[in-house]
């Protein structure tokens, strides 16, 4: 059944992720820092923010063209009513990838979050999260996807410590798993999404990235 569908329901996958992390938050302000700057570039396998301080090493993975991350963009919006169209345009998509196998897929988010930022601060974004989570459930559900549990965790990369909103759902009897690191730089809340198909190896991904 995965080889059959995996293609179509990764893109739904990584769609409905993308929408999650435009809904999940407060709204926000639309001025912006300039795209080019926010992208990070991939050398040799290795893509690294600067931005971001944040990089990974993926090897034999996919990492999605300009033309590929934009198709992705435009979808996200397009599944999305007209009354979030301003949100979704605040919202920007700068790096995706998948695994050699297609079980596996990594999504980088920013949104911009200007005047919210010291609030976000002061309440921690472990407390933003916990009451995300019904939303998560909200948002899956809509999607179709089904037996879904979501809970706030953490993920380490390098040797700091992350809030992280972890889950699992299935979509036609097949299972998914996925971890989101949410961290605030600068004026942007970024989220760094991993899923896994099948069994849970969203740890496995995270272990590739680093600190810069």
């Amino acid at each position: 059944m995965f080889s059959n569908n995996g293609a179509r329901i990764r893109r739904l996958t990584a769609i409905i992720l993308a929408i999650m992390s435009v809904c999940m938050v407060m709204p926000v302000q639309a001025e912006t820092a300039a795209v080019d700057t926010l992208f990070g570039e991939v050398k040799n396998e290795t893509y690294e923010n600067a931005f971001l301080g944040l990089g990974c090493t993926l090897e034999g993975w996919h990492y999605y063209t300009d033309e590929e991350l934009e198709k992705v963009n435009q979808r996200t919006k397009e599944a999305l009513s007209n009354a979030l169209d301003d949100l979704v345009d605040r919202n920007i998509g700068i790096m995706m990838a998948e695994g050699p196998d297609g079980k596996q897929n990594v999504n980088i988010q920013l949104q911009n979050v200007k005047n919210y930022t010291a609030i976000y601060k002061m309440m921690g974004l472990e407390y933003v999260a916990t009451n995300s989570l019904d939303g998560f459930k909200v948002t899956l559900g809509a999607a179709g996807f089904t037996d879904i549990q979501v809970c706030v965790d953490e993920v380490t990369v390098g040797e700091q410590n992350f809030t992280c909103v972890k889950g699992e759902y299935k979509i036609r009897d097949i299972q998914v798993y996925f971890k989101q690191l949410w961290e605030i730089q600068d004026n942007y809340l970024v989220t760094v999404t991993a899923t896994a198909y099948l069994e849970d190896t969203t740890d496995e991904v995270f272990s590739k990235f680093f600190l810069l």
